[in-house]
């Protein structure tokens, strides 16, 4: 009996030592699986963590490279409006006219070119003329009348006469602006020098004038502003050559020759144009090298600019 009882005795612990190993093998299975799934989470996490880097760096990319195109189209954009001066505001619209220079604005003007007249009072006024008939159709000048008898009249197109002041506190210092400096007397210094001023706009402003006397009495005050010479004959043109005071020279229409462009660059001058109306003679002053030209077309101008100067694609 006692064999047999050893017998037994040795059967169970037997058993409880294949349980025992069964219950580690058990266990040991647990913790592998545990391990692989840790080490299949952390991979996971690791593979999400890299495809969350790639994407950030992606998106960094193309961060980058919508910054770079914006800044290229901006560049261009300040490369093709540096050329033109939007003269009158725009051609659809009644000239010299808020909603024309509006529209010249809409259509990516950055810089406008201003004619003005100053009242009996001392104010301001665009229009090409003193004398007020092409523009409203009454036979006086507006250097005679006070402000209160020109905001009463009526232009042929059925508007009010456009205080230069309503196109500063408009547009401000976002646009660049040419006044014409159309008289060169003692008021319309003042008046021009008291709207710098006032506005303390000196750094975007410009002035042409048909005057040399004009711009040089501008250089005695503001040496640094650039100074257009508006030139129709080849006796003003050699001498706007000889002046340094003058800093670009722009020709009539019928002037603009490529000759006159070189002879300008090779004095260190701007070489412009104006007024330019058609797509011929925008794209002849862009040909042939001009820095600048006046119109009243801006979109068309615009659109000239873009494929004479390679940004069509832009």
């Amino acid at each position: 009996m006692t064999a047999v009882k050893k017998k037994k005795r040795s059967r169970r612990r037997m058993l409880v030592i294949i349980d025992v190993m069964l219950l580690l093998c058990v266990a040991a299975c647990i913790c592998l699986v545990k391990i692989v799934d840790k080490r299949a989470d952390e991979a996971r996490a690791a593979e999400a963590a890299e495809e969350a880097r790639i994407a950030e760096e992606s998106k960094a990319a193309d961060e980058e490279k919508a910054a770079e195109k914006a800044a290229a189209e901006e560049a261009a954009s300040k490369e093709i409006f540096g050329h033109i001066y939007s003269y009158k505001g725009s051609a659809d619209d009644a000239e010299y006219s808020l909603a024309a220079y509006d529209s010249a604005a809409e259509a990516g003007a950055e810089i406008l070119a201003v004619p003005f007249v100053v009242s009996q009072s001392g104010t301001m006024y665009v229009a090409d003329d003193d004398y007020a008939d092409d523009l409203t159709g009454y036979g006086g000048d507006f250097s005679g009348m006070t402000d209160g008898q020109i905001d009463n009249l009526e232009t042929l197109s059925g508007g009010k006469v456009l205080k230069l002041s309503e196109l500063f506190d408009k547009y401000g210092k976002d646009k660049k602006y040419i006044i014409e400096l159309k008289y060169t007397s003692e008021r319309n210094l003042s008046a021009l020098t008291d709207l710098i001023e006032k506005y303390d706009c000196e750094d975007a402003v410009s002035v042409s004038c048909r005057y040399f006397s004009g711009l040089r009495s501008l250089e005695n005050i503001y040496p640094d502003m650039k100074k257009i010479f508006l030139c129709s004959n080849s006796e003003n043109w050699a001498e706007a050559l000889a002046l340094g005071y003058v800093d670009e020279i722009s020709v009539s229409r019928e002037m603009m020759d490529e000759s006159l462009c070189r002879a300008a660059h090779d004095r260190g001058k701007k070489f412009g144009a104006g007024i330019l109306s058609t797509e011929e003679d925008i794209k002849s002053a862009v040909d042939m090298g001009a820095d600048s030209y006046f119109t009243d077309e801006t979109a068309l101008a615009e659109r000239v600019e873009r494929g004479s100067r390679g940004y069509a694609d832009q």
